[in-house]
């Protein structure tokens, strides 16, 4: 977990720095601390290849940007003076990155600014201070009570402990007027790349990320933990408030900001330490009001189905998309996907589009632009009867909006990629003035004006007559061989076309705990949709439910009230 978690935090950083254009080149960084390591890991990550030295004195090469990572309350004053010269001989840049200890506390000012701390912690940092000043190309950076997974400085490990062992956590009433400045990884690391490209010559920043009490951390970390049987235990009497915190208001006018907020910062952070809570799954699980797992049990009752209406009547079906990678790389369900999608050859879908309405379980029902108005998805569904899930999108349109399994077409397209291109575009076009027209209200981007301009037009056709056209538009290569596919219905023409061939056989598959078919050129189309590294998991950050749900309604499926078992989460058993 432990590396995962580490891979996580490089990559949020990474990313970060990207977005806000503070990637630099020719990088030496200097120094032992972890610290050093992570602005390796997140160099390398960035394709900067910086390189790492123990000391100053060991510097080989040429460099343009000297990061030099010191301990404040021990440092070798010769070697700053080594860096110094040899920043001065390349007309480098130095950043010297300042690692505080135990901050002098005070009751009277809440956070220190640069020069406060200095004068407040003179004997540690006087003589620092007079060895950088009244050099160019420097720049200095405070960092104190650095969090993360490999980093402790709120013993997240004893509080973990503390947790799992006495399935409680105790705040004592002092906690709450003890503050302190916490500075997660991504945002110390966000903080060199931003002072380093940002800051001026010969100025001093303080670098932190969020200002709490113990109290105020410790309630988090409860928060957390409370669904897991964990309680909170307040003792103690209340006492005067207590100082020892940075303020980094002069950082944050360089453009500096938090990567991610506190409780998803400390989320990772005890990943590595809370080993009976599953806190990541926890926060998935929290989207759902607790009903994922019944949610994906109907969503396989469902898939079971489609399997056997397709057996029985020889309709080659395959899963796709998220369900299909999940069942490869996970054996079921992606831990963090919550739907299930299915696809067919045009051919295929149109014998089970006029078989399934007819042999569906009494308790689903098959839903297509055919048969239900008002329903004018791009493809049709088998949904649970008595069932609500409305998401960000789907909330917006009149339909009904029940628990379902999207069944997708690969329908024929041009051979040729230019051709290909246009034929998408060509739908896309119509998809726009459709989703105008059915939410019947004019688009909030670029195409606002257009969009209202047309509105009033578009509403003289009803949505049938716009979904019967769209559908002829699909089909219009259906009777060419022209050897390639694509889900016409989609969006995502950047992943291109595919061979036919791909998807003309089915090979059985298990997904979770039943029986279905994946297509023979499965990896192929995996490659191309997920890009060639699909096996590999997503960072810990990226882990999120697909769907932006807004409400989520079981109806009748759950079991009679007398058999019904919760465990931990909430969630039905």
């Amino acid at each position: 977990m432990t590396d995962s978690v580490i891979k996580n935090e490089i990559y949020l950083s990474a990313e970060y720095i990207k977005r806000r254009n503070l990637t630099q080149d020719e990088i030496c960084i200097v120094g032992t601390h972890k610290v050093a390591a992570y602005l390796k890991a997140t160099s390398d990550y960035l394709g900067a290849g910086a390189s790492v030295f123990p000391s100053a004195a060991a510097v080989e090469g040429d460099f343009s940007h000297l990061w030099y990572v010191l301990d404040a309350s021990d440092y070798d004053a010769a070697d700053i003076e080594t860096a110094l010269s040899m920043c001065k001989k390349h007309a480098a840049q130095l950043t010297c990155i300042i690692l505080l200890q135990n901050i002098k506390e005070n009751r009277t000012i809440q956070k220190y600014a640069e020069m406060e701390l200095i004068a407040v912690m003179s004997d540690t940092l006087g003589e620092l201070r007079n060895l950088l000043s009244g050099h160019r190309n420097v720049r200095a950076l405070f960092f104190d009570r650095i969090f993360s997974c490999e980093f402790d400085c709120f013993d997240l490990a004893g509080i973990s402990r503390e947790a799992q062992n006495n399935r409680s956590i105790t705040i004592t009433q002092s906690m709450a007027n003890t503050y302190t400045s916490a500075l997660y990884i991504c945002d110390a690391i966000d903080a060199v790349y931003t002072v380093s490209k940002n800051g001026k010559d010969g100025n001093i920043y303080n670098a932190s990320s969020f200002y709490l009490s113990e109290y105020q951390l410790r309630s988090l970390i409860y928060t957390m933990l409370a669904r897991h049987g964990v309680t909170l235990n307040v003792m103690g009497e209340t006492a005067e408030p207590v100082y020892a915190a940075l303020s980094n208001g002069k950082l944050r006018s360089l453009g500096y900001e938090n990567v991610c907020s506190l409780s998803d910062a400390l989320r990772y952070s005890l990943l590595r330490h809370l080993e009976r809570f599953s806190i990541q799954t926890d926060r998935i699980h929290d989207g759902y009001s607790g009903k994922l797992n019944t949610l994906r049990s109907l969503e396989k009752d469902m898939l079971r189905e489609i399997d056997r209406i397709c057996r029985k009547h020889e309709i080659k079906y395959f899963i796709c998309y998220g369900t299909l990678l999940g069942a490869v790389r996970h054996g079921g369900f992606i831990p963090w996907d919550d739907d299930v999608d299915v696809a067919m050859l045009r051919p295929e879908f149109e014998k089970f589009r006029q078989i399934a309405p007819k042999e569906l379980n009494i308790h689903f029902s098959y839903e297509s632009h055919r048969n239900q108005n008002g329903y004018h998805f791009f493809f049709d569904r088998i949904t649970a009867k008595n069932t609500y899930f409305a998401s960000k999108y789907s909330d917006g349109y009149e339909m009904h909006k029940g628990i379902s399994v999207d069944i997708f077409v690969l329908d024929a397209v041009p051979a040729n990629p230019n051709a290909a291109y246009r034929f998408w575009k060509g739908l896309m076009r119509r998809r726009m003035l459709m989703n105008v027209r059915w939410k019947n209200t004019a688009r909030r981007d670029k195409a606002y004006w257009l969009s209202k301009l047309l509105l009033p037009i578009l509403r003289l056709r009803s949505m049938d007559s716009f979904s019967r056209s769209y559908e002829k538009a699909v089909r219009k290569y259906e009777k060419k061989q022209t050897g390639r596919v694509m889900p016409a219905s989609s969006d995502h023409i950047y992943r291109g076309t595919f061979p036919a061939a791909l998807f003309e056989e089915v090979i059985p598959y298990r997904f979770d705990d039943v029986d279905t078919f994946i297509p023979v050129g499965y990896k192929d189309f995996l490659k191309a949709w997920y890009t060639e590294n699909y096996m590999e998991m997503l960072p810990l950050s990226e882990q999120n439910p697909f769907h932006d749900y807004y409400r989520l309604d079981l109806g009748g499926h759950i079991l009679p009230q007398s058999d019904v078992h919760f465990d931990y989460m909430g969630e039905l058993k």
